[in-house]
C-alpha cells in the first residue's frame, strides 16, 4: 500500500511540473549523490523538484521535495555562487514500522557553473521541519547533496 501510495503521488507531483516547466527561464536537470543517497533534480527558474531515494535493505524510503527559489546563483566568491530557497518535502518509508513525515525546508546551495552554465556542479544543504505526524527538526528528514546539473534550454 505504501509503495502504492509514494508512485502515485510522484506521478501527481509529475503532473504539476508539466505545465510549471512550459514557463520557466531556465530549464535543469541533474543527479546528487548523499543523504538520502540519490536524489534526480529537476529545475524550471524558480522552482526545482527533488526525488530522492534509499533501496537499502532495512532503510526503503523515498523522498519528495519542492522549493521556490528565493535567491538563485548568487556570485559570491570567484566561480562561487549561491542559492536559497523554501519549501517543503514528503518522506515515504516502506518499511511495516516506518513513519511517513511531511514538513518544511530551506533548501541552501553552493554551486560552481561551468562551460558557459551548460554544467553546474552543486552543493546542497536543506534542513528540515518536520510537521507531521508531529513537530521537531530531525536528521532524518535533513539533506545534502553533491552532483550536477545540466542545463536543457
Amino acid at each position: 500500500m505504501k509503495k502504492k501510495l509514494a508512485v502515485l503521488v510522484v506521478l501527481l507531483v509529475l503532473i504539476v511540473l508539466l505545465p510549471i516547466s512550459a514557463s520557466a527561464q531556465e530549464k535543469r536537470v541533474g543527479l546528487g549523490f548523499g543523504k538520502p543517497t540519490t536524489v534526480l533534480v529537476f529545475s524550471f527558474d524558480p522552482w526545482v523538484a527533488k526525488l530522492a531515494y534509499d533501496f537499502t535493505k532495512g532503510n526503503q524510503f523515498m523522498f519528495l521535495s519542492g522549493s521556490y527559489t528565493l535567491i538563485n546563483s548568487r556570485p559570491i566568491a570567484g566561480p562561487f555562487t549561491a542559492s536559497l530557497g523554501v519549501g517543503g518535502f514528503a518522506r515515504f518509508e516502506f518499511e511495516d514500522d516506518g513513519d511517513n513525515s511531511f514538513g518544511a525546508n530551506i533548501p541552501i546551495s553552493l554551486e560552481i557553473p561551468m562551460l558557459d552554465d551548460f554544467v553546474e556542479i552543486f552543493l546542497e544543504f536543506d534542513p528540515g521541519l518536520e510537521l507531521l505526524p508531529k513537530p521537531k527538526l530531525s536528521w532524518k528528514s535533513t539533506c545534502i547533496w553533491l552532483g550536477a546539473t545540466i542545463r536543457l534550454d
